[in-house]
């Protein structure tokens, strides 16, 4: 029974190396799969922020013209508002002089 433990035990060494070359090849295998990930992660984010900036800027650049249009607008409005004033004092001088 001892003479089999110790046929069992010979084989013993190299399993154990064998065991650690694969565990050395997982921890490989797994190094370069999260290098992987972290370079398609940065992809992605590099690609959403570039995305998103042009977004950010086309957006701007709609608000900055409605505000634009907007003080345009205002303007128009405050010269015709000024233009009734004068018309309506024009009218009350006119009874004024009767």
């Amino acid at each position: 029974m001892l003479e089999g433990q110790m046929q069992e035990m010979r084989g013993l060494p190299e399993r154990v190396t064998n065991l650690g070359s694969q565990i050395l090849q997982l921890r490989q295998e797994m190094r370069d799969e999260f290098s992987a990930t972290r370079s398609e992660f940065r992809s992605e984010l590099v690609h959403a922020v570039t995305t998103l900036h042009g977004e950010l800027a086309a957006a701007v650049t709609t608000l900055s013209q409605a505000i634009a249009d907007t003080n345009t607008h205002m303007r128009v409005l405050h010269e015709d508002t000024l233009s009734r004033f004068a018309t309506i004092g024009e009218g009350r001088k006119s009874r004024k002089k009767r």
